[in-house]
This record gives structure tokens, C-alpha cells and sequence, in this order.
């Protein structure tokens, strides 16, 4: 068995005052509320303003989705949703592209055009909660244009609607892939953020360092890629677009994976929030407090969810629930018991979510603020994951950055290096997982049957051919007009915004497939990023 974290620090049975000889209260912890926000950014804590409780919905049908989301909030969801794009929305293709079928619907919500976001959001308030739309980059604009579209036609006020429809396109390189290339899907993402920043809308954007570690990073390598992230993108919007960087803060939040290592995982949050205080006033000349605090929610880890003996995970969950609460994270939304098999059944939704109000009510957890600081341990695990993540931020530093540390495959290369590991360990018995290679039973042995929640092959189909029939039932000379214009303004290059061509293009039916080919077209890429369709407008 060893005695180390994941990122390879050796950890000693006892710890006491020598293993945190020269921290200083005022400079490296802070109270709760004072800078660098170590131990969290309200002085009264979860007293004050409880974490956002929710699971993430999407399965089959707009439809569907929206009574699954109305389930959720039946058993408990509180502040906030949250849902998934299938893989063909994610990557903006339309449930009626040859390659759409069989995949509609089947890993997430099929949101190709308004229709399914009106479909999902049926009798389901915009304001008074958190909208968080997840699903890959190539889909940020298109759904930042959903909620734009949705508000106006319900009379709503834009600025009380708040919530995260964007996401970083760096989650497509740690494993969340779509089919749009890379730079393309970075001109949307700084449009869409530069659109939220100047129109004061109250969106969050997504930088999900969570990906990078469901694929196999460990703690320290996601914090250094958490921190280059941030620099990255709030770099571009502050000297490609002109933004104020105290403007630009009040987008980015951060969604990190919190596996069952719980005081690596503590330690983790805990070592965040201070990196990025320290790099907003000495990198980027902060001039507002609410600047150096960075919004942080945690998605427990579905990586670690295992399909052998599934009534483990809720054990798992539950651990890792009680690392982000003692963590002093915004947010949380669960793996669940059968995560290792489909999305969550109504049966794994209840636990997960009940797993959150007993962590939230019942533990105590929630009382006091970073319980575990001064903890010998738990400070000294802070100090070295953070000591970990800085050497590995000045390598990606000294490549040029985290888009140039991609281009030189160097963290595709950390990933691969890391997983190897991890997947030696748990063969060699060095790491032990309970039900896999630690106390494991035969699969007759298995006690208990996992209700798999499934769409089936006609569900799917399904779709698609709905999709088919209402494209050809729309009003096509808008659609083509604001194509047209889309095309136009994507001629103009990578700094003209889009935004508000996409938002025109989406109040008229425009389909995701059709808005992001146009765009393509500009761009001097085939229409359709399959190459198996042409664009049906004649376009040029």
C-alpha cells in the first residue's frame, strides 16, 4: 500500500508544528471573507448562503428532459439546474444529420434549435435559479442565444436570469470532444463572453478543469491547468477584446472534479482559491476584491464510480459531498450509484441529491466555516499541492502558454503519463478499489440490480425524424435572411462578434447545424464537418 498523494507527495503517519513552520496566518490563510480567501470568501459561510444542490438531467426528448428536471426539483433539487447535450448538439450537428442517428438523446439533452430549449424549459421558471446548460464549447453562443431568445419571448427581464450556458474550449482537448476545430470553437467562446461581459448579463462561463481530471490528471497537474485556463482565456478577452479585467471576472467559474482522497481533495479547493487571489492582484492588477474570488463548484468524481458493486458509489458520493462541503465550494452536483452505466435513474437521482441535504443538514459540516484549517495535516497538504501546481504552471508558462502547451501535444502527453500510472497502481494492488481489485465478488454474487434508465435505438430515431419534419414545416425565407447576414459578419474576422447575428439566427428557427455550417463556410471549412451534407441556401 503506499502512503502518497496522487500527485506524488509522501505522506507521513503524524503531523505537527515543524510541518508548517513559516505559514502566517494573515498571509497565506486569512479569516473566511479576508484575502487570499483561503478559507473561503463569506465570513459566515454556508450560515450565510448554502452550496446550490443539483444533478445534472438529460435523457431522450426535450420533453423528457424537462420532466426529468421537474422530478429533480420535486425530490430536492435546490438554486439551481443543470443539463447535458447529447453528442450530436455538442458537436452542432442536428438530430437529422446521417450522423446523428442512434446518438440523439442517448447521453444528454438533444438541443440543436430554440424548439427543444423552449421543450426543456416548459413551465420551468428562467429566473429565481441557476440555468447551467453543459455539453462541450461548440454550443456556448447557440446556447447563450437560447436564454437570450427564451427571455425576450417571455416578456423576461435578461437581467435577472442568471446562471452558465458557456464553456471553455479546452474541455475539448481533456477529453469532452465535438467535431468543430479548435480555433473555431475558441472565436465563439470569446464572443459569447465578450457579449455577456459588455450587455452586463449575469451568465457564468465554464472553464472545466473537471475533464482534465476524470481523464486521468492528478490534483496538482489540475490546479496548474485550472490557473492556465484562466490566464489564458481572461488574457484574450482582456487584450484581444478590449474588456476591463475587473469586468471579465464577474464571468469565469470553475468546475473541479472532487474524488474520495478527502483531505488531498480539501486541500485541492482550499489551494485554488488563494493560487488564483494571488495571480488576479499580482498578474492581472485586480483592482476589485470580488475579482480575486474565484466561484468554484464541484462535480463529484464520475470517474471513480465503479460498475462493479454499485452501491459502493454511495459511499463514494457521499465522501466526496462532504469534501466539497467542508471545502467551502459554491456548488455541487453528484455522480450517482449507477453512473458507471447510464444516466441516473430516479432511483440514483434521490440518493445523490438526499446525500447533499443529509451532508447539508444533518453532518454539522455546514456550521462553521473551513472546519479543518490549522489542521497540521490538512495546512501542509495545502502548501504542497499548491508547490506542485506552480512548478507544473511554469512549464506550461515557459511552452507560451496553455494553447501553445496543447499545440506542442505536451498535455495530451501529461494525461496519457498519468493514467498509465494510476492504471498500474490499481493492477499492481498499490491503489485499492473496493468491489475491483479489493474485496471483489463474483458477478453471480452481486446483491443488487441496477434499474438502468435507457434510450433505445427508436427513441433516438424518433427525434431525428421530428427534426426532419419541422425543418420542413418552417418559414424559410428568415432563416435564409439571417443566414446570409451570419455569413457575412463571419467574413469579417476573428475579433467582429457574432453574437448578435446567432441570437437573430436562433429567434427564427435557425438549427445549430445550419448556424455553425454558415460559419464554417466563412471560415473557408466544408459546411457540414463530416463532409457527408451540403448547405441547403446556397451560400457561397
Amino acid at each position: 500500500m503506499k502512503y502518497t498523494t496522487d500527485y506524488g507527495y509522501e505522506v507521513k503517519p503524524v503531523y505537527g508544528p515543524a510541518d508548517v513552520q513559516g505559514l502566517d496566518y494573515a498571509r497565506d490563510l486569512g479569516d473566511p471573507g479576508q484575502f487570499p480567501y483561503t478559507r473561503g470568501y463569506y465570513p459566515n459561510g454556508y450560515r450565510s448562503r448554502m452550496w446550490t444542490r443539483r444533478m445534472t438531467a438529460g435523457l431522450r426528448s426535450s420533453k423528457d428532459a424537462n420532466a426529468v428536471l421537474k422530478k429533480y426539483r420535486a425530490m430536492g433539487q435546490t438554486g439551481g439546474m443543470c443539463v447535458i447535450h447529447d453528442r450530436p448538439s455538442s458537436s452542432c450537428i442536428d438530430a437529422d444529420h446521417p450522423r446523428a442517428h442512434g446518438e440523439n438523446g442517448v447521453l444528454g439533452w438533444p438541443g440543436s434549435s430554440l424548439l427543444e430549449f423552449e421543450e426543456l424549459m416548459e413551465d420551468i421558471p428562467l429566473t429565481g435559479q441557476s440555468i447551467t446548460l453543459l455539453g462541450c464549447c461548440a454550443p456556448s453562443a447557440l446556447r447563450l442565444a437560447y436564454v437570450v431568445a427564451l427571455a425576450e419571448k417571455r416578456g423576461e427581464d435578461l437581467s435577472q436570469v442568471h446562471g452558465s450556458v458557456t464553456e471553455s474550449p479546452f474541455s475539448n482537448v481533456f477529453g469532452q470532444t465535438d467535431v468543430q476545430p479548435f480555433d473555431l470553437n475558441m472565436k465563439l467562446f470569446l464572443d459569447a463572453s465578450e457579449y455577456i461581459v459588455r450587455s452586463r448579463i449575469r451568465m457564468r462561463a465554464g472553464l472545466v478543469g473537471q475533464h482534465f481530471q476524470e481523464s486521468g490528471g492528478n490534483n496538482a497537474q489540475a490546479l496548474a491547468i485550472e490557473l492556465s485556463m484562466l490566464k489564458e482565456i481572461c488574457g484574450r478577452l482582456v487584450s484581444e477584446r478590449g474588456l476591463d479585467f475587473d469586468d471579465v471576472m464577474r464571468l469565469p467559474y470553475q468546475l473541479v472534479s472532487v474524488g474520495t482522497r478527502f483531505f488531498e481533495e480539501i486541500a485541492k479547493v482550499r489551494a485554488l482559491r488563494r493560487m488564483w487571489a494571488r495571480m488576479a492582484r499580482e498578474h492581472f492588477g485586480a483592482k476589485s476584491e470580488k475579482s480575486c474570488q474565484l466561484l468554484i463548484a464541484v462535480h463529484t468524481s464520475g470517474r471513480t464510480m465503479t460498475y462493479q458493486q454499485p452501491l459502493n458509489n454511495i459511499v463514494r458520493c457521499a465522501i466526496q459531498t462532504l469534501a466539497g462541503a467542508v471545502a467551502g465550494c459554491t456548488a455541487i452536483d453528484n455522480a450517482a450509484l449507477d453512473n458507471a452505466y447510464a444516466e441516473p435513474s430516479p432511483l440514483a437521482a434521490r440518493m445523490s441529491l438526499n446525500t447533499q441535504h443529509i451532508v447539508a443538514v444533518e453532518s454539522g459540516v455546514a456550521d462553521v466555516v473551513d472546519p479543518l484549517a490549522g489542521s497540521f495535516f490538512v495546512e501542509r497538504l495545502t502548501n504542497e499541492v499548491e508547490e506542485a501546481a506552480y512548478r507544473i504552471l511554469e512549464e506550461i508558462d515557459a511552452l507560451g502558454g496553455l494553447v501553445a502547451a496543447i499545440e506542442k501535444d505536451r498535455i495530451e502527453a501529461m494525461m496519457e503519463e498519468e493514467s498509465s500510472i494510476k492504471f498500474r497502481e490499481v493492477r499492481n494492488g498499490e491503489r485499492l478499489i473496493v468491489g475491483v481489485n479489493h474485496l471483489a465478488v463474483p458477478p453471480e454474487e452481486e446483491m443488487f440490480e441496477i434499474p438502468v434508465q435507457e434510450s433505445g435505438a427508436g427513441d433516438s430515431e424518433a427525434i431525428a425524424r421530428r427534426m426532419a419534419q419541422w425543418k420542413r414545416n418552417r418559414d424559410l425565407a428568415p432563416i435564409k435572411a439571417s443566414l446570409q447576414r451570419l455569413h457575412a459578419d463571419a467574413r469579417k474576422g476573428d475579433r467582429f462578434n457574432l453574437m448578435p447575428a446567432i441570437i437573430d439566427a436562433v429567434k427564427v428557427y435557425a438549427t445549430a447545424g445550419e448556424i455553425v455550417g454558415v460559419i464554417r463556410m466563412a471560415r473557408g471549412l466544408h459546411y457540414d464537418p463530416f463532409g457527408t451534407i451540403e448547405c441547403p441556401y446556397g451560400l457561397g
